[in-house]
């Protein structure tokens, strides 16, 4: 009547929803530098500048924060 669960099942779901989580890290972090950056740039007149910068600031801390939320998931294992 009850199936015991497969672990490879459980697995796939654990990696799974690390991959949705790291890539739900690096967009939203990018999408608040971007929102951020855009303020400034309607309170500054920077002709575009400062939306490069917030994009880029944007991908390099989400690329670091999905780093160690990575490192930390990998070494609990």
């Amino acid at each position: 009547m009850w199936k015991r669960k497969n672990p490879l099942n459980s697995e796939l779901i654990k990696y799974i929803s690390l991959i949705s989580q790291l890539g739900f890290t690096i967009i939203g972090l990018i999408l608040l530098f971007l929102a951020g950056a855009m303020f400034l740039e309607r309170k500054f007149q920077t002709e575009g500048i400062l939306i490069l910068i917030g994009v880029l600031l944007g991908v390099v801390v989400g690329v670091f924060a999905a780093y160690k939320l990575l490192k930390k998931t990998l070494e609990k294992e």
